[in-house]
C-alpha cells in the first residue's frame, strides 16, 4: 500500500487539486439547486436533509476550498514572506475575477432579468450599490432582479459570502506566520487556544453561523497540515478508513466531528496520496473559481426563465453555463491582458 510524506509532495504539481476544486464546484450547484428551484422550505440533498441542513454538499466543497487554501495560503506565506509580495499575488488571484463577474451581472444580466425599465434600473443607486461586492462587501439585491423567483428574497449570488471569510483568513494567517514563523510549538500554543475559543462561542451562541466558523476553522487546520507536513503521511488503508469513518460520522449525524477530524485527511489524501493521476486537469485553464462566482447567478437565472425546470435539470444546465462563464472569465481577465501586455513588450 503506498505510504507518502506530505512534505515530500507539498511543492509538486503532481496532484488532483484542480480535480477536486471542480467537483467542489459542481457539489456547490447541485447544493444550491433545490433552494433556487423550490424555494426555501425545499428539501435539500440526501446529506442536508439527513443532518438537519447542517451539512450539505455544498457546505463539504466549501470546506474543500477552506481546507486547500489553508495549505496553499500557508506555503506562499513562506515563499513570499514579504506583505507587499504576499497580498499582492491574493488580490490578483481574487480581485480580477470577482470584478468582472460583478460588473457582468450588474450591468449585462440584471438590466435584461429585472421587472424595472432600463431607465429605472439604471437610475437606482441599488444597482450601483451592488457594485460592493467587487471589494467585499456583501450587497446581495439588484433592482428588480429575480423578486418572483422561488427562492423569495431575491438575492442574486449567495456565494459570495465565503469571500471576505476567505480574505480575512488570509490577513490572519499572513500575521500568523509573522509572529510564529510557523514554528509547530509556537503555532499550537497560539492557534489552538484561539480556535477552540471562537467556535465554541459560535456553537453556543450563534449556531446559525456555525458554517462560517467551520470554514474558519478547516482553514486553520490546512495551515496545520502545512506546518506539520513533515509529520503527516498519506496512506492509502488510513485513507480509505477515513472514508468509512467520515460516512459513518455523518450517519450518525456528529457532522461538526467528521468534518473538523476526518474530512481535511481525506482531501490530502485524495489531493496528493493517491498518485496525481489527474494533475493535467485544469492545467491550461484553472475553472472552478470561475464557476463559482458564476454559478449562482446563472441558477437563479434559469429559475426564472424556465420556472418547470426541475432541481436536477437546473444544476445540469448551471454547470454547462457556469463552465462556459469561466472560460469566459479567463479569456477576458487572464488572457487578454497577457496578450496585451507582450504586443507592448
Amino acid at each position: 500500500m503506498t505510504s507518502i510524506k506530505l512534505s515530500d509532495i507539498a511543492e509538486s504539481r503532481v496532484n488532483n487539486l484542480n480535480l477536486m476544486r471542480f467537483i467542489a464546484a459542481v457539489f456547490v450547484i447541485i447544493s444550491h439547486c433545490y433552494v433556487v428551484t423550490l424555494g426555501g422550505d425545499a428539501p435539500g440533498d440526501f446529506i442536508s436533509n439527513h443532518t438537519s441542513g447542517q451539512l450539505t454538499f455544498g457546505g463539504m466543497a466549501v470546506g474543500l476550498f477552506f481546507v486547500f487554501g489553508g495549505f496553499l495560503i500557508a506555503r506562499s506565506c513562506e515563499h513570499h514572506g514579504e506583505a507587499k509580495v504576499f497580498f499582492k499575488q491574493r488580490v490578483l488571484r481574487l480581485f480580477p475575477e470577482l470584478i468582472f463577474v460583478v460588473v457582468m451581472v450588474a450591468f449585462v444580466l440584471g438590466p435584461c432579468l429585472s421587472s424595472l425599465s432600463p431607465v429605472e434600473y439604471f437610475t437606482n443607486p441599488q444597482t450601483y450599490m451592488y457594485l460592493l461586492n467587487g471589494v467585499l462587501i456583501l450587497v446581495h439585491e439588484l433592482p428588480g432582479v429575480f423578486t418572483h423567483n422561488p427562492m423569495g428574497d431575491a438575492v442574486v449570488n449567495a456565494a459570495l459570502w465565503t469571500l471576505p471569510v476567505e480574505f480575512s483568513c488570509y490577513v490572519l494567517c499572513f500575521v500568523g506566520y509573522k509572529i510564529t514563523k510557523f514554528d509547530k510549538k509556537r503555532f499550537l500554543l497560539i492557534s489552538v487556544p484561539i480556535l477552540l475559543v471562537v467556535f465554541l462561542y459560535f456553537a453556543k451562541f450563534f449556531p446559525q453561523q456555525l458554517s462560517v466558523v467551520r470554514a474558519v476553522v478547516l482553514f486553520y487546520i490546512g495551515v496545520a497540515f502545512w506546518v506539520f507536513k513533515d509529520d503527516v503521511r498519506l496512506h492509502t488503508v488510513a485513507g480509505i478508513i477515513s472514508l468509512g469513518l467520515f460516512c459513518i460520522l455523518v450517519f450518525l449525524r456528529l457532522d461538526v466531528i467528521a468534518m473538523l477530524l476526518v474530512f481535511p485527511y481525506i482531501c490530502f489524501w485524495l489531493g496528493y496520496g493517491t498518485g496525481g493521476h489527474f494533475s493535467n486537469f485544469g492545467k491550461k485553464f484553472e475553472l472552478s473559481y470561475g464557476m463559482y462566482l458564476w454559478a449562482f447567478p446563472i441558477q437563479q437565472t434559469l429559475a426564472q426563465l424556465f420556472p418547470g425546470l426541475s432541481p436536477y435539470g437546473n444544476a445540469a444546465c448551471a454547470i454547462v453555463l457556469a463552465i462556459c462563464g469561466a472560460l469566459l472569465n479567463y479569456f477576458v481577465v487572464v488572457k487578454l491582458p497577457r496578450l496585451w501586455s507582450n504586443r507592448r513588450k
